[in-house]
């Protein structure tokens, strides 16, 4: 037996070496890669029979779409079942964009709150872009970061959470985001010229419900709210752009025809055979193999209890839009209005030519809300400066700011 004695000066110096070397063995990886790969196939076999069945269900519910929303409404599904407002077979072809044309968008990154450190903090940025197209103006490129923490919020949020939970963070970042893009409409209008307001993401405030705290949650739909009344009240054109959308409400309205669930389902209604069933089909598979590059859905509306706490006129509703690619075809994406924006043909149109030309000069993505992106985006080495700053200011005001032995462990790792 060889035994071997290590000095402590080795060890010491151990300690501060980092060694590099392989954390993850691809060569390990091939099986299961194969089981994927087969996996793969089969789900896209599948995928072709259920939108071979979904085309169908919706050419049936076209026929008579009236008497289908009516049965939907009796029936109340505990699913989210899409409200159709038109014919849900109705396509729009690319209308033209209007010339001049202000085109406003924003984006929000955030630093979340890091549970390792106290005091506890977290660290909004959000940006403002405004394109002037069709003139020689100066665009608007704008950011903003704010820094928030517990007591901060206590002015705002009736009930100050123990913890500062990522769906909070999230809920500031998305009503951050909403005030800058009103603020950025508003600075970048031009009299008589058309404009339109572009967010990324949802306008229905998914991550809100769920905090365990309601007279908080009231309060950040309230305040969220009060900036989609104030784009209508301005008459703003606001619309939204969620890309490669993982919602299931139109494919849901197909499932209720075809009696897939458990509710009583419209009688009189040609459809295909129970197989195979519709479920873990996304709206955007049925509106790839539907629409034509440029065309865009139906308007649907949105039956999310969120919903409820909405003013009148500020209710989401949404269509689908198939947008170009020079490296192929286009993603279909999901576009979200207030529904008062709904009752204006031209306002839809506008917000339809413009999304579209975005996502032709953005390759398949919105251009301006690439760039927001771009400047709201908060990188490794920011954070980690970000970090360093409240450090030194924690310290400086005598606070001692102090991290968890796991935090520091991490960021001195021994082997």
């Amino acid at each position: 037996m060889l035994i071997c004695i290590v000095s402590p000066e080795i060890l010491n110096s151990w300690h501060d070496t980092k060694f590099v070397g392989p954390m993850l063995d691809l060569s390990r990886l091939r099986d299961q890669l194969n089981s994927f790969e087969a996996y793969e196939a089969e789900v896209r076999d599948r995928r072709t029979e259920q939108i071979g069945r979904a085309r169908a269900a919706l050419d049936a519910c076209a026929e008579q779409w009236r008497a289908v929303q009516a049965a939907v409404d009796a029936a109340d599904p505990r699913r989210l079942v899409a409200a159709m407002q038109e014919s849900p077979r109705k396509t729009t072809a690319a209308p033209s964009r209007p010339t001049p044309v202000t085109v406003v968008a924003t984006d929000g990154s955030q630093i979340y709150p890091d549970r390792h450190v106290d005091p506890m903090f977290f660290l909004l940025n959000g940006s403002q872009v405004g394109f002037q197209y069709g003139t020689r103006e100066d665009p608007l490129l704008n950011t903003e970061p704010r820094l928030r923490f517990e007591e901060d919020l206590s002015a705002h949020v009736d009930e100050v959470l123990g913890s500062m939970t990522t769906e909070l963070v999230s809920a500031l970042r998305d009503e951050m985001e909403l005030e800058l893009l009103l603020d950025a409409a508003r600075t970048a209008q031009v009299d008589g010229r058309p404009l339109v307001g572009l967010a990324d993401g949802t306008l229905i405030r998914w991550m809100i419900r769920g905090m365990n705290n309601e007279a908080a949650e009231e309060r950040l739909i309230a305040r969220y709210t009060e900036y989609l009344q104030a784009f209508q009240q301005d008459q703003l054109p606001l619309a939204s752009y969620v890309s490669m959308p993982a919602t299931t409400e139109v494919v849901n309205l197909l499932r209720f025809v075809v009696g897939e669930l458990a509710v009583p389902a419209p009688k009189d209604l040609s459809v295909t055979p129970d197989t195979p069933p519709l479920q873990g089909l996304l709206d955007r598979h049925v509106f790839d193999a539907i629409l034509e590059p440029g065309e865009r859905s139906a308007t649907f509306g949105s039956t999310s209890h969120i919903q409820r706490a909405y003013p009148k006129g500020s209710a989401v509703r949404f269509f689908y839009l198939k947008g170009p690619s020079t490296t192929g075809t286009g993603e279909v994406g999901r576009v979200e209005v207030p529904q008062w924006m709904t009752t204006d043909q031209v306002l839809l149109d506008r917000v339809h030519a413009t999304i579209l030309r975005e996502c032709e000069k953005g390759d398949g993505y919105p251009l301006a809300l690439s760039e927001a992106h771009e400047r709201a985006v908060i990188r490794g080495s920011e954070r980690d400066a970000f970090f360093r700053l409240m450090e030194r200011r924690l310290r400086g005001a005598g606070m001692s700011p102090t991290g968890s032995r796991k935090r520091q462990s991490k960021e001195r790792p021994r082997v």
